[in-house]
């Protein structure tokens, strides 16, 4: 565990460090379930502290019943002597004339159970409300750590398989801190004064009544690797099945266009079926407990009988029918607890697994981190190089950059065209830091990118991919979501500059349109233009733009460039794109294939190599001349 929970004795740090305490919950997560309880009872032990009176004294009450129900048939009953002993002198005071009245008694008993329910009521409140903290604390630190991790980790992790451990698995967890940690202690503090309560009234039946209680470790130790696999399977399967599901509906226009929803079916049945089988198995051992365990109680209840039989024929000891019943309703309150853990014993098993997959999680390195950040900020203009930079994505194999050196002036606009799978998006992905890459291969204003921190190199950088990703959201929320203070009037200019101003003036709500999951209600062109009007609002210093006039028409496209080019004037912008009527207005064009550039220089240079630009042009004269 770290230091950074442990909270001195001195009193006057006492409450610095209980607040620093509350706010660092799970900056760590332990290794193993078992710590993490040991942890989490170190964090909230004040609070588990009085969840556990509460639990001490429902139980006190609870043994107190029929104890208190035995003095009364001794009182009420002539022939079964006076009430005795401690508890008997204390109900005499307590009632003094009401000794003898039924009345009293009943009044009695009833205020003690109320009593005793009351308590049981508020520990399960006190347990429970600590377990949603704990699960609020841990799914918001997993949130916070993913919202931290590279795209690598996306690269390797599906959408649903996170959000089911998000779900699925903390549930899970969550019911270790509040079921599994609940009744155990109701258990353990029920069954001590149970059983000191059943030997003050007859030694040998208490002994008889101790028999199941060496059933339940033998019966665990038995099961518990069977059930912790099988959890396991199940959590795995449950999180297959959501990266599926969450595939399938952001894909259902592609599905649909391909009439692929058969095969789709047939293999969500399959994942289906498997989780199905595995969950029954799960549901068979854990299904098996309470029912044995039932079973059990009933059997030693018939034995009870018959050995208390036995007491009063052979005259081992003195036994009554109040000792009797008092004896069989203390015994029933200490067997309901082992019925409970039955149940609550693979609650354990379920938890240890889903706790080692969001550990899985949460273990993962964050590779894209402030490593030599010193407080730097990207100066206007500032000039950005790449030397000898070679690039792999982590899971794959094919080298996408070799050996790759640019270097770029601060405030020109650089556009970077060459086939499909040349590297350039990838140039785009790693200026964002997006992926991890060696000290020293890319620098920004003659500083390393290290050099700066996170949030003042996306502070300066904007990125407008291809294929935009919107929010089911307005049109105007779209385009503040870079800047959410942004004005009216803003949002207007911005969206005039990509030429959608007037397209949004044509809607109902205008900017008030909802344009659904994606922007699903937009063209591929009107998606395009609201990316790069939404971009345009945060004014960065340097834009990347990864093909984003591929949706338009020639004439919106130059319109639109135009506009950019006269308005981000000292701002630098590299441009991917295939359209020579774009790239001839650029001030510099590189020619990328295979990772490595082929060609270098203005528009008007690369003309005259008669090269692989030359050849792009060539090869586009007819459309530029019907443009």
């Amino acid at each position: 565990m770290s230091n950074c929970f442990f909270i001195p004795c001195i009193p006057i740090l006492n409450p610095l460090f209980a607040f620093i305490a509350r706010h660092c919950i799970f900056l760590f997560m332990e290794k193993n379930l078992w710590e993490n309880l040991k942890g989490v009872f170190r964090r909230y032990r004040w609070r588990f502290a009085k969840a556990m009176i509460l639990v001490l004294l429902a139980n006190i009450l609870m043994v107190l019943n029929p104890l208190v129900f035995r003095q009364a048939v001794a009182a009420m009953d002539k022939n079964a002597g006076q009430v005795s002993g401690i508890l008997g002198g204390a109900l005499r005071l307590l009632l003094g004339d009401y000794l003898g009245s039924l009345w009293a008694w009943a009044l009695l008993l009833l205020c003690i159970g109320a009593c005793a329910a009351s308590f049981k009521y508020c520990m399960r409140i006190a347990f429970i409300k600590i377990s949603r903290d704990i699960e609020r604390d841990v799914r918001s630190k997993l949130f916070v750590r993913m919202q931290e991790q590279s795209m690598a980790f996306y690269d390797r992790h599906g959408t649903g398989e996170l959000l089911s451990r998000l779900s699925n698995d903390i549930s899970s967890y969550r019911d270790v801190m509040g079921f599994g940690i609940m009744y155990p202690v109701f258990f353990s503090t029920l069954l001590i004064p149970g059983l000191l309560a059943l030997f003050s009234i007859s030694p040998i039946l208490t002994g008889a009544a101790l028999v199941p209680l060496f059933a339940i470790p033998v019966i665990n130790f038995m099961i518990q690797h069977e059930v912790y696999s099988l959890s396991h399977k199940v959590q795995k399967g449950l999180a297959d099945l959501s990266n599926m599901t969450q595939e399938q509906y952001s894909g259902i226009r592609i599905i649909k266009g391909y009439a692929a929803e058969k095969p789709l079916d047939r293999l969500f049945c399959k994942l289906s079926r498997v989780l199905k089988e595995v969950n029954i198995k799960l549901n068979c051992f854990q299904g098996v407990l309470y029912p044995f365990f039932g079973f059990l109680t009933r059997v030693i209840t018939i034995v009870l009988v018959i050995f208390a039989s036995l007491i009063i024929i052979k005259a081992w000891e003195t036994l009554s029918a109040a000792d009797f019943v008092s004896f069989m309703w203390l015994q029933a309150y200490i067997f309901f607890p082992i019925l409970l853990l039955g149940w609550v014993m693979p609650i354990y098993q379920r938890g240890q697994a889903a706790y080692e997959r969001l550990v899985e999680v949460y273990a993962e390195p964050i590779e894209v981190k402030n490593i030599n950040a010193n407080g730097l900020h990207i100066a206007p203009g500032a000039d950005i190089e790449f030397r000898n930079l070679s690039f792999t994505y982590p899971t794959g194999q094919r080298e996408i950059l070799k050996n790759f050196s640019l270097h770029i002036q601060g405030g020109t606009f650089v556009g970077i065209t060459g086939p499909v799978g040349a590297g350039k998006t990838t140039l785009l992905r790693l200026l964002n830091r997006e992926y991890e890459i060696p000290l020293g291969k890319l620098l920004i204003g003659g500083h390393d990118i290290h050099d700066y921190q996170l949030e003042a190199l996306w502070n300066e950088m904007v990125t407008v991919e291809q294929a935009p990703f919107l929010f089911s959201r307005t049109i105007a929320e779209n385009v503040r979501f870079g800047n959410a203070d942004a004005l009216q009037k803003d949002v207007e200019i911005v969206s005039q500059y990509a030429d959608l101003h007037e397209t949004v003036l044509g809607f109902p709500q205008q900017y008030e349109t909802i344009i659904g999951e994606r922007g699903v209600t937009l063209s591929g062109g009107q998606k395009q233009r609201l990316a790069l009007a939404r971009a345009l609002l945060v004014d960065r210093s340097i834009l990347l733009l990864d093909d984003v006039f591929a949706a338009l028409d020639s004439e919106t496209e130059m319109r639109i460039f135009k506009t950019i080019q006269s308005k981000l004037k000292q701002k630098t912008v590299i441009l991917i794109t295939h359209k020579v009527s774009v790239l001839e207005a650029l001030d510099r064009v590189i020619y990328m294939q295979n990772g490595e550039i082929l060609e270098d220089g203005s528009p008007k240079d690369l003309r005259g190599q008669r090269g692989y630009y030359a050849a792009l042009v060539e090869l586009q004269k007819p459309h530029l001349g019907n443009g």
